[in-house]
């Protein structure tokens, strides 16, 4: 069964209440009056923003030129990103905002590396307050508490299905999974080396494990989470995905589903899909709409609209966003939240800095208000697409300057009608320690009933004889 689940910037002198005698350590505002809270400095890690190459240093010294304010940015390699955030609180000297995904953001709570700023949100009056989506601030709350702003919705993927393949069928989009597999099977008619349906993988590789091939899982959830009786539960192990695991096992038998679906990476979908091979592809809402189809000259790409059996189960599945987390070390969190986070969050000035850059190096303003991207610095060829906040993921009602590309809107308008953010990952050593075990456990027994080898009950007794010592041991720590 699917899960279900921001300090009023008036001027840059707003006073703020805070506790008499409070340390660095970033504890709640009470009692002193600041008249001003604006720190010298702010150190940020950061990985999904512009690139050196590209210019995000004239970023920062327009920040500085807007607000007084020196920001230094720290800028791992991505893929050792979360090696060098890990060394970053290991030696006791971590950036004052930090960016971090959901994968680690429970733990370094649950182990007070962050700082609470559950009540600076809910106290504050700033531009960010009445125009950020509640959804995604609720989505990073950890029993109630805030411990990371989020920077862009997580977003999620949604199914992109070649339109001019369906109008060529004769066929409309499917609304349910008979319609689905009526029209995989209409896709599966125009060649044998026609793939009705792509994916990298049956599961995902990180929470949340179903966000691929929604039509196919349903109500099933493959991972833990709580029931509606508030209990810890491997979803795995349950009855519906049995079920799943047989819409699996006849779609592929039938030859509806790629045949290298268990070995297949994202790169290696986007390439069928280039070589006009696939009908449909579970992708991500907003700019992949657009670069598929441009990857495969004369087609015609449209997102379906989550089916009925998906719609009943919680639609099309969200990651949790991104969050910005302050140090529970920093010195000044509440100068840090207001003039660098919610400040970058405000709908005018500073969101346009931190999505689009600066004027004449990243963007040019036209005359009637709005904005054209400019060639990047490191590849004149392609224009910049944001500096730190992707524009189509804003979780702000703001007045976007740029226009964006229709067929990215008509993605994300098909995702928000009908989707679900997955929770908070839980903090638990205990699942971090076996969370590699039982995905082994989980892809293995995937494979088998996928490709034939296993009935989807044979396959549940294989996973559930493998991975009990792990499963129990993880259930007994979350339900503690």
């Amino acid at each position: 069964m699917k899960k279900n689940l921001l300090l009023k910037l008036t001027s840059l002198g707003l006073a703020v209440v805070m506790a008499s005698g409070m340390t660095a350590c970033g504890k709640q505002a009470e009692e002193e009056v600041v008249e001003d809270n604006k720190p010298e400095s702010i150190s940020m890690t950061f990985d999904s923003c512009m690139s050196f190459e590209n210019g995000v240093e004239d970023v920062l010294a327009k920040y500085k030129e807007m607000t007084g304010i020196e920001l230094t940015l720290n800028k791992p390699d991505h893929d050792q990103y979360y090696e060098k955030v890990t060394l970053e609180f290991a030696t006791g000297k971590p950036s004052d905002v930090i960016e971090m995904g959901a994968a680690y953001y429970p733990q370094n709570a649950a182990d007070r590396n962050l700082w609470d700023m559950t009540r600076a949100w809910e106290k504050t009056t700033a531009p960010a307050k009445d125009i950020v989506d509640p959804t995604y601030i609720e989505g990073l709350k950890i029993d109630g508490k805030l411990y990371g702003f989020p920077t862009v919705a997580g977003n999620g993927t949604v199914t992109y299905v070649r339109q001019d393949w369906l109008d060529e069928a004769g066929i409309d989009m499917p609304s349910d999974y008979a319609g689905f597999l009526d029209m995989l099977r209409a896709f599966k008619a125009r060649g044998n080396d026609i793939i009705p349906i792509t994916a990298a993988g049956v599961l995902n590789g990180d929470e949340p494990y179903d966000i691929f091939m929604r039509e196919f899982y349903q109500d099933a959830t493959p991972d833990f989470y709580k029931n509606a009786d508030g209990v810890w539960v491997d979803g795995f192990s349950e009855e519906n995905m049995k079920a799943a695991m047989q819409r699996f096992r006849d779609a592929y038998a039938e030859g509806l589903i790629d045949q290298e679906v268990i070995t297949n990476d994202t790169k290696s979908c986007r390439e069928k899909f280039k070589n006009n091979l696939v009908g449909a592809f579970n992708y991500w809402a907003g700019s992949w709409g657009a670069k598929l189809e441009d990857s495969a000259p004369g087609s015609k790409l449209a997102a379906m609209p989550a089916i009925a059996e998906v719609k009943s189960t919680g639609g099309y599945t969200g990651r949790t966003p991104l969050a910005m987390v302050i140090n529970s070390k920093c010195e000044n969190p509440e100068g840090v939240f207001e003039h660098l986070i919610l400040f970058s969050h405000d709908g005018g000035e500073g969101q346009k800095l931190f999505t689009y850059g600066v004027e004449g190096i990243h963007y040019q303003a036209n005359e009637d208000g709005t904005i054209t991207a400019l060639p990047q610095k490191a590849d004149p060829t392609k224009n910049v697409e944001k500096t730190f906040y992707a524009p189509e993921y804003s979780i702000t009602t703001w007045a976007d300057p740029m226009a964006l590309d229709p067929r990215i809107t008509q993605s994300l308008d098909v995702y928000h009608q009908c989707y679900s953010i997955a929770p908070v990952p839980p903090a638990s050593k205990v699942l971090s320690e076996n969370r590699t075990k039982i995905d082994e456990i989980k892809n293995r027994v995937m494979a088998d009933v996928v490709h034939g080898n296993k009935t989807p009950d044979e396959a549940m007794e294989k996973y559930v004889s493998d991975s009990q010592q792990y499963v129990e041991a993880v259930l007994a720590d979350l339900s503690k």
